[in-house]
């Protein structure tokens, strides 16, 4: 059986590590909260024990219930890529020609590797980048939308130029390809369903 202390402290690292999350300081936090600076700091600490209306006004400020204190966060519900790891993969290599549909393009999948149904790419084309000689077709559906730059899309016989803020949905099996039509580079996050890696 762990004692006080050793529950003091997993409560109080709780604390600081959703605090930290937030980017709140101990007063900010405190301030939010109704409560002082200085029992922020001695909870973290695992000096104090707070009471469950203190835990109700933290857990609160922060958008949380007071079960997050207690609850064991091994397996969550939401799974998080962080940036950094992002897994990089190359375009779709054309058998008949053994070279690689794309110039000048990066591609990091933004969700987790082991999906099934959903692939969300991070995609960058650098000035001139482009993918695909010809437009190619695959199974399933998918959904674009530019974070920065103009992307200029083919789908079929029609071409759509897009801009920061826009999306774009189109069947897979529909002959597409895509450039980088802007002076600066064009970021975006692709969905492919299912995944077309």
């Amino acid at each position: 059986m762990e004692s006080t202390v050793a529950n003091e402290n997993t409560l109080g690292e709780r604390l600081h590590e959703l605090r930290t999350q937030h980017r709140y300081s101990i007063r900010g936090l405190a301030t939010k909260a109704g409560v002082s600076a200085s029992l922020v700091s001695d909870v973290e600490k695992g000096k104090v024990e707070p009471s469950i209306s203190t835990l109700n006004r933290l857990a609160a400020a922060m958008g949380t219930t007071i079960t997050y204190f207690f609850t064991p966060q091994a397996q969550p519900s939401g799974r998080v890529v962080r940036a950094a790891d992002r897994v990089p993969f190359g375009g779709i290599a054309d058998p008949a020609s053994d070279t690689r549909p794309a110039s000048g393009t990066r591609f990091e999948l933004a969700s987790p590797t082991d999906l099934r149904s959903i692939d969300a790419i991070y995609g960058r084309y650098e000035v001139g980048g482009w993918f695909g000689d010809e437009p190619f077709t695959h199974e399933g559906e998918e959904w674009g939308f530019v974070l920065s730059g103009r992307l200029k899309v083919i789908v079929g016989d029609e071409v759509h130029f897009l801009e920061p803020g826009d999306s774009i949905w189109f069947p897979s099996t529909v002959p597409h390809r895509m450039e980088n039509v802007a002076d600066t580079a064009t970021e975006y996050i692709w969905i492919d369903i299912p995944p077309g890696r």
